[in-house]
């Protein structure tokens, strides 16, 4: 196809610039093993082994808000993979076609976190289900309460992976602090241990974090009270986290900033 000279071809449409990464990633995590393992296997190794005795209880009760805590947890891998679809680009040396066609950084992070939230979201319903029909979890709010905070927290991990890839330059280094913020996060946010059950310091600190005001919701959707207060807050404020790192990642996503993929 030949344009007329000083005629610019029309750009591309948003939607399918993020179809067309969308779908390439998914086929990409679908070959993958290592994200399966990490967001299925090792949480369901973890509940299944340690079970009541990190959620400090007793009895199938006990069993189902660890795994609650325990797939909150590992919902965070959303950071990983989305820094490491990212950093793909240099893997698979594509990284030079983005940046001579320059396609809308917002379109271009959609479409490489999609497939990543998708996953996040189908590892915290499995674990959900588990957690209700396996051990009786009960429900005192309403599903859309559950709903609402797992898009929340699926979302802010993506948002975070994001920006660690922007301030990051290899690949190791980025993977050293994606588990940092994964384990830190997690332990003070009450997703191993429940949160009264913590030290005075890690309660404060776990205020910082989307886990704590995730699992505060959850816990009230579930064994508390069911009301819409704790779950309308930690939204807000998780969202509020979502907000401040996606935006500062896609304001400084520069296509010709080359970053290394070795580990």
């Amino acid at each position: 196809m030949t344009t007329s000279p000083g005629i610019r071809p029309a750009e591309p449409r948003f939607w399918s610039v993020v179809s067309a990464f969308a779908v390439s990633d998914s086929r990409i995590l679908w070959r993958m093993r290592t994200p399966l393992a990490f967001m299925f296997a090792v949480p369901a190794v973890l509940s299944l082994s340690l079970g009541p005795a990190v959620s400090g209880g007793g009895g199938a009760a006990a069993g189902g808000r660890s795994m609650i805590g325990i797939a909150v947890l590992f919902s965070l891998m959303t950071v990983n993979y989305v820094g490491l679809a990212l950093f793909r680009e240099f893997t698979n040396n594509t990284w030079i076609r983005q940046a001579v066609s320059q396609p809308a950084k917002l379109a271009f992070l959609v479409g490489k976190v999609l497939p990543v939230a998708g996953a996040g979201m189908i590892q915290l319903t499995v674990f959900g289900a588990i957690a209700f029909i396996a051990y009786g979890t009960p429900l005192h709010g309403s599903v859309l309460q559950l709903l609402v905070v797992a898009v929340a927290l699926v979302a802010v991990g993506c948002a975070i992976g994001a920006l660690l890839y922007i301030v990051t330059r290899t690949t190791s280094t980025f993977q050293s602090l994606a588990y940092i913020v994964l384990i830190t996060t997690g332990c003070v946010g009450g997703s191993v241990v429940p949160d009264s059950q913590l030290p005075p310091f890690s309660r404060f600190l776990g205020l910082a974090t989307p886990q704590h005001w995730a699992l505060r919701a959850l816990d009230e959707s579930t064994s508390g009270g069911g009301s819409w207060g704790p779950t309308l807050q930690a939204v807000a404020i998780i969202a509020a986290m979502t907000l401040v790192c996606g935006v500062l990642a896609w304001r400084a996503l520069d296509y010709r900033n080359a970053k290394s993929a070795q580990s």
